[in-house]
């Protein structure tokens, strides 16, 4: 369980690394004019500047659910699943994954908005850090955790008066 926790430990830092390095490979080019990836298109609108900003936070929210899961994959190794903390945890999770699902999904939908109507596709590049079917994907995520919790939530309540009854 040790090699499978630590594994969980080093995606989830694989994740972030990857995350923040095109997070930052963005934010130099929208906002400092700094193209490290020599793509340099001209100056951004505020348009895409505030849509780079809204998907940011949509994957910041996602990679704090993650955390959130990690953090206390030790109360489900110890196979105590039925533990308050464990159906906090998977709710909380859940909600934050159907959040950010949601704001990445509505932003990507208004991106395509600005993209045809106002001609701003210039920078479009550095907004290519997503994809809809993944925020799609996260909403269903979200969605079978909050379930999930609910479940486990009502199974502790089944064995709690099974443990009065005993």
């Amino acid at each position: 369980m040790k090699k499978i926790r630590y594994s969980i430990i080093l995606l989830f830092l694989a994740l972030v690394v990857s995350i923040v390095g095109n997070l930052t490979i963005s934010t130099l080019a929208l906002f400092f004019d700094t193209y490290i990836l020599h793509l340099q298109q001209g100056k951004p609108s505020l348009a895409t500047q505030g849509v780079f900003l809204a998907k940011a936070l949509a994957l910041l929210i996602f990679v704090y659910g993650v955390f959130t899961l990690i953090s206390n994959l030790k109360i489900f190794a110890t196979g105590d699943f039925f533990n308050s903390k464990l159906v906090t945890t998977y709710h909380k999770a859940g909600s934050l994954f159907l959040f950010s699902g949601i704001i990445g999904i509505v932003i990507s939908l208004i991106s395509i908005f600005f993209m045809m109507n106002y001609g701003d596709i210039h920078n479009q590049t550095y907004l290519n850090i997503d994809s809809k079917g993944l925020y799609i994907l996260l909403m269903i995520l979200g969605l079978f955790f909050r379930l999930f919790s609910a479940v486990l939530k009502k199974g502790n309540i089944i064995q709690q008066e099974n443990d009065l009854t005993i």
